[in-house]
């Protein structure tokens, strides 16, 4: 037993030289539970709602105080017209819009049959199920108490209307998500990977000192992960319009253009890495938990980012899967247009410029 204790003293001490591993192991549990604490919700928490206000009643005024106070929801704006709420809804600032018809209250003192229309963005399909139904409950709960009428049979019908994806198909939700991982994973990890492989087997020192540039070195080993990767936006495009019955709404030039993009951001993240590790599992390591983590938990590719605590938010403002994901989203299901998108791609476009610049501050042309 005294050798196997000896043993034993001797694996602790070797792993206690790793620094790396040991941060590793105290560092990444916690920054799990952190994540997956705080970002694995489904709860609605202050959604932003707009208003059109056709009625201008107590009971609609009522009922618009009653929305806002709720830990729901929060009120963005009352509209002038169902224009400017199908403008917000495209751009995704609001989740949800009330209409109140005209001579609503009036109309439902006298006993006539009245309705609120709610109308909701469904890209995201079990949030929109749970707003829907936070919303109902809220608006008729307000209208029993307003007019009188029993719960279980009110005279204010409350109307909701799901746009973009009307039918609740996750996979209208998921696609664009999943098509975000696929290129980083494509991209980022095995780009970085591939790199520091020529490093380790000492490749990449016979390459250096050839008469060919360091830079197009690189170039050339992401070059055919780029070509890969447009031909994997065009079979997943394929595949989600003709098998999962995802609609395009917008344009298909569009869709590529900046899946091109997101692609060459993608490209220099993994070029930019492997200058940072010297072995494989540096870079997977890196690749991994740095970048592809915040990938599936804070890009809105799973889970809704409003939703999330304020410091998570923020942090998912420098998640590049977040802007590539929205864009897409409103593409293909809102039928965005690239003045609405522009903002998405000027921000991937700053993105890879800085990791760009990054990657070719650290490169060396000497290995050490």
């Amino acid at each position: 037993m005294g050798k196997f204790f000896a043993f034993v003293g001797k694996e602790f001490r070797q792993i206690s030289r790793d620094k790396r591993s040991v941060a590793f192991l105290f560092i990444l549990p916690i920054v799990l539970l952190i994540l997956f604490g705080f970002a694995i919700t489904n709860d609605i928490k202050e959604s932003s709602f707009a208003v059109v206000d056709n009625s201008k009643s107590p009971l609609s005024h009522s009922i618009i105080e009653r929305l806002n106070a709720s830990e729901y929801f929060k009120l963005y704006d009352v509209l002038s017209s169902r224009n400017e709420a199908d403008t917000l809804l495209r751009r995704g600032i609001v989740k949800a819009v009330v209409v109140f018809e005209s001579k609503l209250e009036s109309g439902a003192l006298r006993g006539d049959k009245a309705q609120i229309g709610v109308i909701l963005d469904a890209c995201d399909p079990n949030e929109s199920y749970n707003l829907s139904n936070y919303m109902k409950a809220i608006i008729s709960h307000e209208c029993a108490r307003k007019t009188g009428c029993r719960f279980s049979a009110p005279r204010i019908d409350v109307a909701s209307n799901m746009f973009y994806n009307p039918q609740l198909k996750s996979a209208y939700d998921f696609v664009p998500g999943v098509m975000g991982l696929i290129l980083f994973l494509i991209c980022t990890l095995m780009t970085s990977v591939g790199i520091v492989r020529e490093k380790e087997m000492g490749n990449m020192e016979v390459l250096l000192i050839s008469p060919i540039r360091p830079a197009y070195i690189i170039i050339a080993k992401a070059v055919p992960y780029f070509i890969l990767s447009v031909l994997i936006v065009a079979l997943s495009v394929f595949l989600a319009n003709s098998l999962l019955g995802v609609p395009i709404r917008g344009s298909v030039a569009l869709v590529f253009g900046i899946s091109l993009l997101y692609t060459l951001l993608a490209l220099t993240i993994g070029i930019m890495v492997s200058t940072l590790a010297n072995t494989q599992q540096t870079a997977m390591f890196i690749s991994t938990s740095v970048f592809m983590l915040p990938t599936v938990l804070l890009s809105g590719m799973v889970f809704p980012v409003e939703n999330m605590p304020k410091i998570l938010q923020c942090i998912s403002e420098i998640v590049p899967a977040k802007w590539y994901i929205s864009a897409l989203r409103d593409i293909m299901l809102k039928g965005a247009t690239l003045r609405f998108v522009a903002g998405n791609i000027a921000i991937m476009a700053l993105m890879t410029l800085a990791f760009s610049l990054v990657a070719l501050a650290r490169f060396k042309t000497r290995l050490e």
